[in-house]
């Protein structure tokens, strides 16, 4: 009681105090539906359509991205996976990759080498009007020399077309964006 008992002007006057600002409420109509089910945008996972496979020897992939998003979304979606880029060159479009077969000739390779065997590929992006063109070739001789710690890559089987399929169906499915 004491507190309240004293009467101090300076406890009164609250013309000196900040005020909070003026909000405008915003007016929605009765019957507007809210959709709370829209994900964050880096939540995301693939591309679906802007994605395709050309039905072409030897594959290639068409994205529906300029040269500079695509070399971005390839990137990550090598990130993203187990095959590791080894090098890269953004003025030529292209990243070294090394990238382990699947399937029958993964066993094969597995059994000439006890340990993993790194075989690197070339895939260059290519501008193709507003698209990119995806392709990758196996990397020459001394590219895979200087990636493999043994000099014997005679046993190196050309699996570019896999490196495609891999790569097409991660970005359509997996790869996370920021779209």
């Amino acid at each position: 009681m004491a507190c309240g008992a004293v009467e101090n002007s300076r406890y009164r006057d609250t013309a000196s105090l900040e005020k909070p600002p003026t909000l405008a409420l915003q007016k929605t109509t009765p019957n507007t539906i809210v959709d709370d089910s829209v994900e964050p945008k880096k939540q995301i996972a693939g591309l679906d359509e802007k994605v395709s496979l050309l039905d072409e020897t030897p594959k290639k992939l068409i994205l529906k991205q300029s040269i500079s998003e695509a070399w971005r979304t390839v990137g990550m979606a090598f990130r993203q996976s187990s095959s590791r880029i080894t090098d890269s060159d953004q003025n030529k479009y292209s990243y070294y990759v090394s990238y382990q077969s699947q399937g029958v000739l993964k066993n094969i390779l597995g059994a000439l080498n006890d340990e993993e065997t790194k075989t690197i590929y070339l895939v260059t992006l290519t501008p193709q009007n507003a698209d990119t063109l995806i392709q990758a070739s196996l990397a020459n001789r001394t590219e895979q020399r200087s990636q493999n710690t043994d000099e014997n890559v005679n046993h190196v089987a050309d699996d570019s077309d896999g490196l495609i399929e891999s790569l097409y169906h991660l970005l359509r499915d997996d790869v996370k964006t920021d779209r």
